[in-house]
């Protein structure tokens, strides 16, 4: 019958996953992106699982290709960030700060190749919309990330609960 035990369990997963899919979207729960097994387990590296290729500043528009600048510092700075994010247990937050950290590093390049010596030399010139980019893509990042980090995190990361669920 449509209505047995079974099929009414697998349809509350699927409003689950309807749920988790928004509160993702909206950039987790209370403003918090964290990945948590559901029964309070400590999330532990999937067995066997190979990360996939970091894809540079495209995955965390959702797809879009809006973030991929094509210039190889930032695309760096990307793809360490996809790696970040694809190693179970990482904090969301912790890569995103080292996400910051290595766009504006990109900056302080810029500045010393152009011979500025001080940040007051560096904020009277258009060097200073560099810092302005590399906040706007860390707020990107740190705005629109949560659902990348979570599909990144469930594919490295095994709960307790799977192996349950799959019996």
């Amino acid at each position: 019958s449509s209505w047995s035990l079974g099929s009414i369990r697998k349809r509350f997963q699927i409003v689950h996953g309807y749920f988790d899919s928004l509160v993702e979207l909206a950039g987790g729960q209370n403003g918090v992106c964290q990945y948590r097994c559901r029964h309070g387990e400590v999330p532990q590296p999937r067995p066997g699982h190979q990360p996939s290729l970091p894809e540079g500043c495209s995955s965390f528009t959702m797809g879009f290709q809006q973030l991929d600048l094509g210039i190889p510092a930032v695309t760096r700075c990307c793809d360490t960030l996809d790696t970040c994010y694809g190693t179970c247990g990482t904090n969301k937050y912790d890569c995103d700060w080292q996400f910051r950290l290595c766009v504006h590093s990109i900056c302080t390049d810029i500045n010393k190749s152009l011979g500025f010596t001080s940040q007051v030399q560096a904020a009277a010139l258009p060097s200073s919309a560099c810092s302005s980019a590399a906040d706007a893509l860390h707020s990107t990042v740190r705005t629109l990330g949560c659902r990348p980090y979570m599909n990144s995190q469930r594919a490295a990361c095994v709960c307790g609960e799977e192996e349950r669920d799959e019996l």
